[in-house]
């Protein structure tokens, strides 16, 4: 019998913004904290996260999903467990993520401009320079 294998490669850019867009990622210890939660439930998701960075009120990630589960799914479980797992650790340090989230499928062949631009997130607010294809719309 043929062994027959599947290929994907299925990237998002997901923004998540904080609650009330309260300036909560201040540090990089606040966004290190986060992006462990985030990429500990990315791992038991069977997903990985490429790429992250943020800046005061919301984060970037650049995800690659399995086609199996449904996106919704995805950055739901990732919001749901990321908040849960900080109010557990830190009880005395409110913090939420706001309703929805900003998606969008992204080329596997041309994502480098894109990384980059995640992972330089705190330069680019800083500098203002933005780019404002890959930021959420107010």
């Amino acid at each position: 019998m043929k062994q027959r294998h599947s290929f994907t490669n299925l990237l998002y850019h997901m923004v998540f913004r904080t609650k009330n867009r309260e300036h909560f990622i201040t540090t990089l210890e606040v966004e290190r904290a986060l992006f462990g939660f985030l990429e500990v439930k990315a791992h038991h998701l069977d997903a990985y996260i490429l790429e992250a960075g943020g800046w005061r009120e919301h984060i970037h990630l650049l995800v690659r999903a399995r086609p199996t589960m449904a996106l919704s799914d995805v950055y739901g479980q990732l919001k749901g467990f990321s908040s849960r797992s900080w109010h557990k650790k830190f009880p005395d340090m409110p913090f939420g993520w706001a309703d929805g989230v900003y998606t969008v499928t992204v080329d596997p062949e041309n994502h480098d401009g894109l990384k980059a631009y995640i992972r330089n997130q705190r330069k680019h607010h800083e500098a203002r320079t933005t780019v404002s294809d890959w930021e959420p719309d107010d």
